[in-house]
């Protein structure tokens, strides 16, 4: 797939999950979108057999990421004026790049525990003639989801 709609699947399902009432700000959801699409920004690629020779698209770097971004987040929430970015959104931002080795293992695979071994894993379920209109619906999908949350606030400030 691509980054279009590694960093937007993420900040949708988190919308979706917590909800409109959530506190999280536009900085989180930016956090967790980056994260979505750390994978290609960081080692990016446009054949597949890159994919399944890059260390960003493997559960060794995912493991290291996310250790290295828990520990960044307790110990910044120790001190509340150096908060770097909550262990929830550590949590979510985790999750989204999990999320990005998923849909990469469904859209032609990944190599799974790369580089300390070979271990192709996935399917080519979703082809590529459909990742141009996944990006586009992702698009049109975030742009409902914040702008009904903005339309709410709207109403609730007539209100008042």
């Amino acid at each position: 797939m691509t980054t279009v709609t590694h960093v937007l699947a993420p900040i949708i399902l988190v919308r979706i999950f917590v909800g409109k009432e959530s506190k999280l700000s536009k900085w989180d959801y930016i956090w967790i979108g980056l994260t979505g699409g750390l994978a290609d920004i960081i080692n990016p690629h446009y054949y597949l057999i890159d994919r399944l020779t890059s260390w960003s698209h493997g559960l060794p770097f995912w493991i290291l990421f996310s250790v290295v971004l828990m520990t960044i987040s307790y110990l910044t929430s120790k001190f509340h004026k150096l908060k770097f970015i909550g262990v929830n959104i550590a949590i979510y931002c985790s999750l989204a790049y999990l999320l990005h080795l998923l849909v990469d293992a469904l859209s032609g695979g990944i190599n799974l525990f790369y580089p300390i071994e070979n271990y192709f894993w996935g399917a080519t379920l979703i082809p590529f003639k459909y990742w141009i209109p996944f990006d586009i619906l992702n698009i049109i999908i975030i742009y409902f989801l914040f702008k009904w949350k903005k339309s709410n606030r709207d109403e609730l400030y007539v209100l008042k």
